[in-house]
């Protein structure tokens, strides 16, 4: 029976494994796509930055109105664009911090079942131990009978 019942843990412990990789896997497309973003968000940044000192030396040249207005509506939609791949930074963090806990949560499952499988081992080897020590008990007792 407790063969059984230390099988049956080293099923669930490697069910819980597995869990602990698709977490982990989980959390590296998180990351991923948290890195991707905050490329995204870098670039739109370095290109905002680039139009406006575009948009500076026109200026010093004298700018019509029409241009200007479009210029001004090419700012506000790229601030937008910002401001959207901002929030989407945002909500990737999140992500990666939810998986983070459930990795934590899965390691923690994983570890309980490596620990419940090595106090049934332990537990075991006493049983064993305390049936060997009884044998050479009734062994050591049944040769001084016969003496």
């Amino acid at each position: 029976m407790a063969k059984t019942n230390t099988e049956t843990l080293q099923l669930l412990n490697q069910l819980a494994n597995d869990e602990v990789e698709n977490a982990m896997q989980a959390l590296a497309q998180a990351m991923q796509q948290l890195e991707q973003a905050q490329q995204q968000q870098q670039m739109l940044s370095q290109y905002q930055q680039e139009y406006e000192q575009q948009w500076q030396q026109v200026m010093q040249q004298g700018l019509k109105a029409d241009l200007n207005r479009n210029f001004q509506g090419f700012f506000s939609q790229l601030a937008l664009a910002v401001k959207s791949q901002n929030g989407h930074i945002e909500q990737c963090l999140s992500v990666v911090a939810q998986r983070r806990l459930e990795l934590q949560e899965k390691q923690r499952k994983q570890k309980s079942f490596e620990v419940l499988i090595q106090r049934a081992h332990a537990s075991q080897a006493k049983a064993e131990n305390k049936r060997d020590q009884k044998l050479m008990d009734e062994f050591a007792s049944r040769a001084r009978g016969t003496r």
